[in-house]
């Protein structure tokens, strides 16, 4: 009886251990919620700055190591890219412009077949009529929450061009000073600094991976739609390509988001059975071909569960917008590779014949700057 009883509160206290660390971490996780939402307008220019700066490092080195002063070489890829930006708006603009008048004639034919559909099925005209407005309703505020965050107006114009020269401002230190970036980021890490080097080569492996991946399966996905539209005679390509390619960078709601817009315009332009094989090319394109295209374009670092995609995609949409949801994935995929990397350090710490992970890339301790991706 006496024995039990030890026993009986050794149990109680670590069951109150666990609780109480339990509550320290949702306290923890509610607080950086919290700080990421406020700061949100200056920590999405320096994520996406980030990114970049780690995607053009490899060039900025390569010209760099032929005696060009790193300055002036971080200087053109800010410029290079702003015009990369410019010339994909233009052509956006440009196209969109020029067959806005098309789309909605188009999409209001596709609205009716709905409508046929739905009278098919025993709806009656004002519950078509209900739901209908309902969506467009609902469709600002889903936009605006998700893809911009931004208040309207004045107000949101001067958000963008702000967070844009704040990005760019900081793109260029990035790359001018990547190495006392990287030093000084190591220094305030609790790892080790050799620990806390390849650490960052492995994050700057797995973001560039992640960026030429998503690209490569953006454009065969809009290759496939592009010729599945055209073969199917559809209107409008140029649009369904650009809203094809621009959805891939959302995991999973770009693509259900880009084959709605290609299968209503299929189902306004040919009727319901063209409609039918165009989300047959849109299933084929961003379901069974990027499966297949995806484990040897990402590799097995980015293997995360789809659910656990899901859930960070649209918790960063909410927090953070476009930019949150973009950048998702590559954050969770090099926090679960920290996670692998201490685990590794700690096992091989515990004993010399532990087994050690493999790391992204080979050489993806060398540096931030030094580590090339390969698909």
């Amino acid at each position: 009886m006496t024995t039990s009883r030890p026993a009986a509160s050794a149990r109680m206290r670590a069951l109150g251990t666990a609780g109480w660390q339990f509550t320290g971490l949702v306290a923890a996780c509610a607080i950086v919620l919290f700080l990421l939402f406020v700061l949100r307008s200056l920590l999405m220019p320096l994520l996406v700055a980030a990114a970049l700066a780690v995607v053009f490092l490899p060039l900025v080195d390569r010209i760099a190591s032929r005696r060009i002063p790193r300055s002036i070489v971080a200087v053109l890829c800010c410029l290079a890219f702003i015009g990369v930006v410019v010339l994909c708006a233009v052509i956006l603009a440009v196209s969109l412009y020029g067959q806005a008048g098309e789309i909605g004639t188009v999409l209001d034919r596709a609205v009716d077949h709905l409508r046929e559909v739905a009278a098919g099925l025993g709806l009656s005209q004002e519950q078509v009529t209900s739901v209908k407005q309902d969506v467009v309703k609902a469709a600002p505020a889903v936009v605006t929450g998700l893809v911009s965050g931004l208040a309207d107006g004045a107000a949101a114009v001067m958000q963008v061009v702000l967070g844009v020269v704040l990005g760019l401002y900081i793109m260029f230190f990035l790359l001018k000073d990547a190495e006392i970036m990287e030093s000084a980021v190591v220094r305030t890490l609790p790892l080790p600094s050799a620990l806390g080097h390849e650490a960052a080569g492995r994050a700057a492996v797995l973001v560039r991976r992640y960026l030429l991946g998503v690209t490569l399966i953006a454009l065969v996905n809009t290759v496939l739609v592009a010729a599945g539209a055209l073969i199917l005679r559809l209107p409008v390509i140029g649009a369904i390509a650009l809203a094809t390619f621009m959805g891939a960078y959302i995991p999973y709601l770009g693509a259900f988001i880009s084959g709605a817009f290609a299968v209503l315009i299929a189902l306004g332009s040919g009727g319901p059975g063209t409609a039918l094989w165009m989300l047959l090319v849109v299933i084929l394109a961003n379901g069974s071909l990027q499966n297949m295209i995806a484990p040897f374009v990402f590799g097995s670092a980015l293997e995360i569960h789809p659910l656990i995609v899901l859930l960070v995609t649209v918790a960063a949409g909410i927090v953070a917008g476009l930019a949150g949801v973009i950048l998702a994935v590559p954050v969770t995929a090099m926090a679960i590779d920290l996670v692998r990397l201490l685990r590794r350090d700690r096992e091989a710490a515990a004993g010399p014949g532990a087994e050690r992970e493999a790391a992204p890339e080979p050489g993806a301790g060398d540096g931030v700057g030094t580590a090339a991706p390969q698909t």
